[in-house]
């Protein structure tokens, strides 16, 4: 059996000051797109994003509000959206359409 993950995104801010929200579930999502969310996380570092330090500042920017976990392994995080880490970003915008 593959290993269970889970994203949970909450994102804030923006221009429109809109708010979205989405869960990515490999127990319950199409195995297509199980297989992608596991690839996805597969590439994050949760040691590095535990130790770096992620500005969430700025006027109009988007805040993200994520939830990552794989396995056993769990980081609980915020970044704004001129600083989120290029290996976030493709799970950001897997979340986002999930969202819409």
């Amino acid at each position: 059996m593959s290993e269970h993950v889970r994203a949970e995104l909450h994102r804030t801010g923006g221009f429109t000051g809109r708010p979205l929200s989405a869960v990515a579930d490999s127990r319950t999502l199409s195995p297509a797109e199980s297989a992608r969310l596991r690839q996805l996380m597969s590439t994050l570092d949760f040691a590095t994003l535990r130790s770096t330090r992620h500005p969430t500042g700025g006027a109009d920017l988007f805040r993200y509000d994520l939830i990552l976990t794989r396995g056993d392994d769990h980081w609980r995080g915020t970044v704004s959206q001129a600083s989120v880490p290029a290996a976030l970003q493709p799970l950001l915008q897997l979340l986002t359409g999930i969202a819409r």
